[in-house]
């Protein structure tokens, strides 16, 4: 049985409660400005859904009738339609090896998922968190206001996973299932898997999902010439060994862009050696996948 993933810099209680009002009070100012009111006019509301046919009556408006349905029956039909439902946040967080034993991505993670978090809280939204690493680990149910952002940055400060793997298909699957109701899933992983796409594609029929890929900068772009350099996977355990090569040469992220796009999904690189606010604010005002 593999040991759990030790987590970098993992605080004592009291630290995490003196983190927590420090992160509560930055994520308030920083939510509470720009970054909340491009959230707000991004994702807030759809407008109005269909709700039903319904005979067309004198009067109606002529432009919602629904001439397929009205050839195939005979007679004039409608569309009726209604106001959305209030739409579910759920933060979806990858806690598997990859991400999860590195501080810089981890801290990236943490600090993503509690702005998000806080952009809902301003807009009134419901919001859940998922931590799933080769099975799920902990979900969070749906709830809004400041107590349920602060019970989710508590969970972002002191959860520690058991699994190592990651298992992204899982991950979806997951979600499909546990979350029947329309929502907008935030998915926060390092993609350290293959053959997802598919079951991506499912989830994004029923729910609006954004992928935020968080990136490290490639090590061996950092290399002397001539150095090698040994590392180890630290989901499975094996180890290697890297040499340097041209930045020209490394593959970049457009390919998985283009997958997470193929799929209906929205796509976001947050790189981990740049500021996350800056990247989520550029995000934004960029209006991607719009």
């Amino acid at each position: 049985m593999k040991n759990s993933v030790k987590i970098p810099g993992f605080a004592s209680s009291r630290q995490v409660e003196e983190l927590l009002r420090l992160l509560a009070l930055r994520m308030q100012r920083e939510a509470g400005s720009e970054l909340s009111g491009l959230y707000t006019s991004r994702f807030r509301g759809r407008g109005l859904e269909f709700a039903e046919l319904v005979e067309y009556q004198d009067g109606d408006d002529a432009a919602g009738i629904d001439w397929l349905a009205s050839l195939r029956s005979g007679r004039i039909y409608r569309k009726r339609f209604q106001e959305d439902r209030e739409i579910p946040v759920i933060l979806a967080c990858d806690c598997s090896a990859s991400l999860y034993s590195q501080r810089q991505t981890l801290s990236a993670l943490r600090e993503a998922t509690a702005l998000f978090a806080a952009c809902a809280v301003n807009s009134q939204d419901p919001i859940g968190l998922v931590f799933y690493s080769d099975h799920l680990e902990r979900r969070l149910q749906p709830g809004r206001g400041l107590r349920q952002a602060r019970r989710l940055l508590a969970e972002l400060q002191e959860f520690q996973p058991s699994g190592q793997l990651t298992d992204l298909t899982g991950l979806f699957r997951s979600l499909n299932n546990a979350f029947r109701q329309h929502s907008r899933i935030f998915l926060f992983s390092d993609l350290h898997d293959t053959g997802y796409t598919a079951d991506l594609a499912r989830l994004c029929h029923n729910h609006e999902v954004l992928v935020c890929h968080l990136a490290n900068p490639p090590l061996n772009t950092a290399l002397p010439h001539g150095v090698w350099l040994e590392v180890c996977d630290a989901e499975r355990d094996e180890r290697g060994l890297l040499r340097r090569v041209e930045k020209g040469s490394v593959a970049g992220t457009d390919s998985i862009a283009g997958e997470m796009i193929a799929a209906g999904a929205e796509y976001l690189l947050l790189q981990t050696d740049q500021p996350v606010v800056s990247q989520i604010l550029q995000f934004f005002r960029a209006g991607a996948g719009k």
